[in-house]
């Protein structure tokens, strides 16, 4: 599952430090980074994002930090308020802005952008793999519904596609699928994938503001 805390490098935890402690006590900061409570309040400072947005040292840190911080801050101010959430959607985007070429479930730009590629495949699954065939449903449309809301829009006024509303409500329902799917590996934290179906529309309005104000995607 898309993770990006977990992802976090040392240029990071670097970052942080030097913008949160001047020189003499930044050696008592970085004790705190191996406390996973401790470091999901530092995240959630207001410094840590001013900083993000504001320091050219920020240059240094990483993908799954940089959409951490973004994620885990609009959220908030959306009261969406489980770090967990913020900690799959932003793992998710790291993986998918800086996706290997020619991965079809992973390449935004030249992957499955109609709901009917993945109802083709999906329906005729059965087990495990239907689960990970919804997951991977939710987070392509997720991300298509967060970040490409014109691309969608576009397409609808166009070619008469399905609006935004539509992909918006097939990716909740991948979701809440997976979630109550029993084949589901044991291991799959379904209760975060019900947790994401229901917050779904705040969090892609969220998304949204984050690709107009921070993420240049191309024309």
């Amino acid at each position: 599952m898309p993770s990006s805390r977990d992802r976090f490098t040392r240029s990071d935890f670097d970052f942080m430090t030097a913008i949160l402690a001047p020189g003499e006590k930044r050696p008592f900061l970085a004790k705190l980074w191996d406390d996973p409570e401790a470091l999901r309040e530092i995240l959630d400072l207001k410094e840590v994002l001013r900083g993000l947005l504001d320091s050219p040292s920020a240059l240094q840190v990483s993908p799954s930090f940089y959409f951490y911080v973004l994620v885990r801050h609009a959220f908030l101010g959306a009261n969406l308020t489980d770090p967990d959430v913020a900690d799959y959607v932003a793992g998710l985007l790291a993986k998918r802005i800086c996706t290997n070429a020619g991965d079809p479930l992973q390449d935004i730009a030249h992957g499955f952008t109609h709901a009917a590629d993945f109802i083709a495949i999906i329906s005729s699954a059965h087990g495990r793999m239907r689960f990970h065939l919804q997951v991977a449903a939710g987070n392509h449309f997720l991300v298509l519904t967060g970040l490409y809301p014109g691309f969608l829009q576009g397409r609808c006024d166009r070619r008469g596609s399905p609006d935004l509303a539509f992909y918006e409500s097939f990716a909740r329902q991948a979701f809440r699928g997976a979630a109550d799917n029993p084949e589901a590996p044991t291991s799959a934290p379904r209760h975060l994938l019900g947790s994401l179906s229901e917050a779904l529309p705040d969090a892609r309005r969220s998304l949204n503001r984050i690709a107009e104000e921070f993420v240049f995607l191309g024309d």
